[in-house]
């Protein structure tokens, strides 16, 4: 493994809906697509959260391991099948895909009807999140939630919060996401760039990107996902419309909203995705067959 970039094509999956829009399945599907054409093929989700309560079952999944994860991120690490390259050539390249190694920040959420959380959120406030650095497993706990009696029974029982960093307000938490967050997210853009296969990357929300927009991974094509369909643009012009979106009052510095991009261009396509059963959705493979004409029309003319 050298360390220079490769030049395997890079599909952005985003979604054009905030919650439910079908980003995971399409993009489980399109791993095992590219999978089934190059021989192999890696799916990622640079940031990703659930709720404790309306994922209860995946947290505790998570939990009674003392780790924390979705299921997005899951089901992306069992359609990826390679894991990814390391950063430095030195470095063994890991032996199993983990949903920690290929969603370096994930974010628990928790309910809070009438409350707004210190992040901004009505009636939902962040609980913890657990960020994948070079040396471990980090957590960031809300100091301010947990003052107020809000992490639920038992979270720091399940997880080792007990050495974690606490913040209590956006000042704080500015300064641990600059220390841990942005830098576990470059360096997951950095394993992208130099692995030498079909790389899907999966944004999170309606968020338009989450890698950096100036990293080293630019995407191919990009396809904006909501339910019932999937509509197709050019890597280039989507990235030249979302560095404009990041002008906007409306955008923060590093977060642009996949509506303020899309309104700017085009799609080159718009293809229909059918509803999927649960057993379908389930299966990459499957999933791969009922959206091809989907993917083919993300992947024409890119070499994979």
């Amino acid at each position: 493994m050298t360390g220079e970039p490769s030049d395997a094509p890079t599909y952005l999956v985003a979604g054009g809906a905030r919650v439910d829009a079908g980003k995971t399945t399409f993009s489980a599907g399109l791993v095992a697509h590219l999978a089934g054409r190059a021989g192999d093929a890696v799916g990622v989700k640079p940031r990703a959260g659930n709720d404790h309560w309306f994922d209860h079952d995946d947290y505790r999944v998570a939990t009674d391991a003392g780790r924390l994860y979705g299921k997005d991120a899951r089901t992306l690490a069992a359609a990826t099948t390679r894991a990814l390259a390391t950063v430095d050539d030195a470095a063994p390249s890991p032996s199993a895909v983990t949903p920690e190694s290929i969603n370096p920040v994930h974010r628990l959420w928790k309910p809070t009807p009438g409350r707004t959380g210190m992040l901004g959120d009505a009636d939902r406030t962040f609980l913890c999140d657990r960020v994948t650095t070079d040396s471990g497993t980090r957590f960031v706990v809300n100091g301010a939630a947990e003052d107020a009696g809000l992490l639920p029974d038992g979270l720091t029982e399940r997880l080792p919060l007990a050495d974690a960093t606490r913040v209590h307000d956006v000042p704080e938490f500015n300064e641990v996401m600059a220390e841990a967050h942005l830098p576990a997210i470059e360096r997951l853009a950095e394993r992208v760039a130099r692995t030498p296969v079909p790389r899907v990357v999966e944004s999170y929300a309606d968020v338009a990107g989450t890698l950096p927009r100036d990293g080293p991974v630019a995407p191919d094509a990009v396809a904006v996902v909501d339910p019932g369909r999937a509509r197709i643009y050019a890597g280039d012009r989507y990235a030249k419309a979302r560095a404009v979106a990041a002008g906007s009052p409306r955008e923060g510095a590093r977060e642009e909203h996949v509506d303020a991009v899309t309104e700017m261009i085009e799609p080159l396509a718009t293809e229909p995705l059918p509803a999927l059963s649960g057993e379908v959705r389930g299966d990459p493979d499957r999933i791969a067959s009922r959206y091809e004409s989907a993917y083919a029309a993300l992947t024409d003319g890119i070499d994979s």
